[in-house]
């Protein structure tokens, strides 16, 4: 039975994909922060953790990833952007020691919930594909959650540039807005504008097939809502050797 430890288990991406891998006969190790959330995990079928990323050392987090003994590692985590410090405390530093707990515990499979626009600002270039209403966008959005964007920027820098010592089998999928529709089970993916949002439930869909498709490994790329069926949206990626991040950090 395949087994997936995943950190920020009690998120709504996290639920959604906690709900797909345990109808696909997954065990699914969830980590979160709050006693309080274990009853509602429980019910989708995960095994509750309760740790602290910002309180827990990386071997601490380690000790965790060695006892679940997952194929796969989840990022799903975040600080929901209110706070500037525990925004870089978890979705920054808190990405990087999961990062560095995973190589020393041996687990190689991770991948990391980012989003779309996560790009270095500071060489005042918009991607080649961005559109003026994707330019717009980038700019309100920048503008309103910029802290958050960047955590994201400095996580997932270090994820790519520091994985020669660390020797992960990362991906990096990098949804729209978030939507709490119910999931179409399909796509745009790669090179997408950003007017565009995405439900929750197909981000986790995403997240599954990055699971089955080893030539994800390595790749970052953007997700939308759209019209083609998830495993096509994967694989046309995968196909076309489209990585959003390349070039932007």
């Amino acid at each position: 039975m395949p087994t997936t430890l995943i950190f920020g288990g009690s998120g709504k991406v996290a639920r959604h994909l906690t709900r797909q891998l345990v109808s696909q006969s997954h065990t699914v190790h969830s980590i979160i922060r709050s006693p309080s959330q274990i009853s509602e995990l429980q019910a989708l079928g995960a095994k509750p953790i309760v740790q602290s990323i910002e309180e827990s050392s990386v071997s601490q987090l380690a000790s965790t990833i060695k006892q679940c003994n997952p194929d796969t590692v989840v990022w799903s985590a975040g600080a929901g952007g209110g706070n500037p410090e525990r925004t870089k405390s978890v979705d920054h530093e808190g990405a990087i020691k999961s990062f560095d707990a995973c190589s020393e515990a041996g687990v190689k499979r991770y991948i990391i919930v980012s989003a779309v626009d996560v790009r270095d600002r500071s060489k005042n270039v918009y991607p080649d594909w961005y559109d003026e209403p994707s330019k717009n966008r980038s700019d309100r959005v920048w503008g309103a959650i910029g802290v958050y964007m960047e955590a994201k920027l400095q996580a997932d820098r270090n994820l790519r540039t520091q994985n020669a010592k660390r020797q992960l089998d990362y991906t990096i999928v990098r949804p729209g807005g978030l939507s709490t529709e119910p999931g179409s089970g399909t796509v745009a993916a790669g090179k997408v504008g950003l007017e565009r949002t995405i439900s929750r439930e197909d981000v986790a869909t995403v997240v599954i097939e990055c699971m089955k498709n080893d030539r994800t490994i390595g790749m970052a790329f953007d997700i939308v809502g759209g019209e083609t069926p998830i495993q096509q949206a994967v694989e046309q990626v995968v196909e076309g050797k489209v990585d959003t991040f390349e070039g932007q950090y």
